[in-house]
């Protein structure tokens, strides 16, 4: 269990300001200043820097107020588990949109016999780490990038990312296509934040070639929408995963394209070092 300064010390580095911090802990601005000073004078770390008119929280002091905060939720996670086992069996986890289509429905049924309570939460990966920042997500599923060093993970999945058309397209039957080739066709991708559009995105610059590039861009919020929107036009980047029942009954097709071999990791993420990382890791055995 931490003290009150590590308490006071994140309430400053989320405000901003000693005496906006001061107000809401109901205590004088010198009684913050001193519990940040002492507490700088313990860990013999510099904390904050004041430059007018504004306080900088120092690299040091973000990472520690990330760490206080993710022992802070696993701390009231634990508690509640003690106080009430019947709650402990609920499981709330988030995906992302393509996650959530190929991979999350499996998972849900099985742990369904193993939790009173399965809840779900579809979003982008930056919106999804942020969840698990603030402690409203036991973990998630994520086909995105994301900073390993800042959190827990495991790959529980290796899926191919493709390019993809509509059966009937001139471009469905070549071989041998470059990126080029397919900036006639109306490019539809994800919104911004989402993992694929992110893979697309870094793999097209290695092309020089940017989503402004192709004759029209499209941009929907759902995989299941461009999957639907593919059949009739444009092409898309995706998880191969996603569309095999389309490839399987002709709907779609696997566009040929030079240079895009690439393979992403499925990886559970969590808080870095968490408390209940065994339990997670179990999951997915």
């Amino acid at each position: 269990m931490l003290d009150n300064r590590y308490d006071t010390f994140v309430l400053l580095t989320k405000n901003k300001s000693y005496t906006k911090t001061a107000q809401q802990l109901f205590i004088t601005q010198p009684a913050v200043s001193q519990q940040i000073k002492s507490l700088e004078h313990e860990l013999q770390l510099k904390l904050v820097e004041y430059h007018h008119p504004r306080l900088h929280i120092t690299s040091a002091g973000q990472q520690l107020a990330h760490f206080i905060e993710t022992i802070q939720h696993q701390e009231k996670k634990l508690i509640n588990n003690l106080r009430h086992p019947e709650v402990s069996s609920n499981l709330k986890f988030g995906v992302t949109h393509s996650v959530s289509i190929f991979m999350a429905p499996r998972f849900i049924q099985r742990w369904q016999k193993k939790y009173n309570q399965v809840q779900c939460v579809v979003s982008n990966t930056r919106e999804i780490l942020s969840k698990i920042d603030d402690g409203e997500l036991d973990f998630a599923i994520l086909e995105g990038n994301f900073d390993k060093d800042r959190y827990g993970s495991q790959v529980i999945s290796l899926e191919a990312f493709v390019a993809v058309t509509r059966t009937d397209s001139k471009l469905a039957n070549q071989n041998n296509l470059k990126l080029e080739d397919l900036l006639t066709e109306p490019l539809i991708l994800r919104e911004s934040g989402s993992g694929t559009r992110s893979i697309f995105t870094n793999w097209a610059k290695s092309f020089n070639i940017h989503k402004e590039d192709f004759c029209q861009v499209i941009e929907l919020g759902s995989s299941a929408g461009i999957i639907n929107l593919l059949q009739n036009i444009g092409v898309s980047f995706m998880y191969q995963s996603l569309i095999e029942d389309k490839i399987k009954t002709g709907a779609l097709s696997i566009l040929n394209v030079k240079g895009l071999d690439i393979t992403r990791p499925i990886s559970v993420v969590y808080a870095k070092n968490s408390f209940f990382e065994n339990e997670y890791h179990e999951l997915f055995k």
